[in-house]
């Protein structure tokens, strides 16, 4: 279990808490996933990183198990701790969330320690499948970043007005891990510093309205180095031949780098459920200032109809696009070969689009748990996915 220290402060202080009832009233939940999933493409490779994509039924690629304890302290001091084990890790537990809350009074909650990162609009319950209607939030929006976590602190507000009700939530945090990139096909680290994230959700009776942005200062990490850098090496010494100096290239760094950016991440949507009709909405879009990282629009539209009480259906479409065309970053950089290749860079990072049309079923069988199956096709502009599918059938549940 990778924990820093503040971490291993938190959860031991809610592991010996849990053992003086006398002191604290420690309250046990959880929730999991069962799923069996094939993937398949004509390119032969996973469209997601997270699924095999060689069309055999895999039990473990969306499965996963999650324990959450929560110890009231008393004086509206409580700790959380939450331990999450998915197949694709092979069950080994980590730490997602572990923080202490403070209630200042019933309106407002202040936190500090692990806990989500609103990166959207369903970050925070993004794991517990029991809480949607899909066999599988839309890839296009929820691609499962890994900064879906943060430590920091946060300071969750509700207000009342006549009907309506406001949910407020500031946090300020960092970040450091990694993510997968089309370009290098594998892992690169980097890193978020500063981060200042808000989002508001408004909501009346059968409707729900909401948005969120943050801002932070990447840490380029291996992104620079291997997937931007490193493959521009060859050109940066074609470009010295060709007599390029010391400052064109320097600028042509400083043009293509993340280190040192900003990264802008804003979403906004709604929620409408009424009588039988489900309607959700929700688009995105993020990327880094002034570099190499063309900005993503990603959205998804879903209608959903209660055939009965138990019975859901979902029909709903997905799109994710990266912007290639915006070359502005490119404004310093006079040198033929240099800009030549920051174009190229530009379009390697934004190699990736697809969209996809899914149809979801779900059973209420229990009333903690939920039969889902759901088949998703689409097409994605990488030649070695190109036309894919995939189909999950399983059971998300919560205790």
């Amino acid at each position: 279990m990778n924990c820093n220290y503040a971490l291993k402060w938190v959860i031991g202080g809610a592991l010996v808490t849990s053992s003086f009832a006398s002191y604290a009233d420690v309250v046990f939940n959880g929730f999991a996933s069962l799923r069996a999933t094939a993937a398949d493409s004509d390119g032969g490779t996973s469209p997601f990183e997270t699924l095999e994509g060689d069309g055999d039924i895999s039990f473990s690629d969306e499965s996963l198990f999650a324990l959450q304890a929560r110890a009231d302290l008393g004086g509206g001091l409580s700790a959380t701790v939450q331990l999450l084990a998915e197949g694709k890790g092979d069950f080994d537990a980590e730490a997602r969330w572990a923080y202490v809350s403070y209630e200042i009074n019933p309106q407002h909650t202040i936190s500090m320690g692990r806990f989500a990162n609103p990166s959207f609009y369903q970050s925070e319950y993004q794991n517990v499948g029991y809480t949607h209607n899909f066999g599988r939030l839309p890839k296009a929006v929820y691609i499962g970043f890994d900064f879906t976590t943060i430590e920091g602190v946060s300071l969750d507000s509700n207000f009342i007005f006549g009907d309506y009700a406001l949910s407020t939530k500031v946090l300020y945090g960092s970040w450091r891990g990694t993510t997968f990139l089309a370009a290098t096909q594998q892992d690169e680290s980097f890193g978020f510093k500063d981060e200042l994230s808000v989002r508001l959700e408004l909501s009346k009776d059968w409707w729900t309205v909401y948005g969120g942005f943050f801002i932070v200062e990447i840490e380029g990490g291996t992104v620079d180095t291997n997937a931007i850098l490193g493959g521009a090496q060859g050109a940066i010494e074609l470009a010295k031949s060709q007599g390029a100096t010391e400052q064109q290239v320097q600028a042509f760094r400083d043009a293509v780098v993340w280190d040192g950016k900003n990264g802008l991440y804003g979403y906004t949507g709604f929620h409408i459920d009424y009588d039988r009709v489900i309607l959700d909405v929700e688009y995105a879009d993020y990327g880094v200032e002034d570099s190499s990282d063309g900005f993503n629009q990603v959205w998804y539209t879903a209608i959903g109809y209660r055939v009965v009480d138990d019975v859901i259906v979902t029909v709903h479409h997905e799109r994710f696009l990266q912007d290639n065309k915006d070359l502005d970053f490119l404004n310093g950089v006079d040198q033929p070969t240099l800009r030549a290749t920051g174009v190229a860079i530009r379009n390697n990072l934004a190699m990736r689009e697809f969209d996809g049309v899914g149809l979801s079923v779900r059973y209420d069988f229990h009333p903690n748990a939920a039969l889902k199956f759901q088949y998703v096709s689409g097409e994605d502009s990488r030649p070695s996915v190109g036309d894919y599918s995939i189909w999950t059938a399983g059971v998300d549940l919560v205790f």
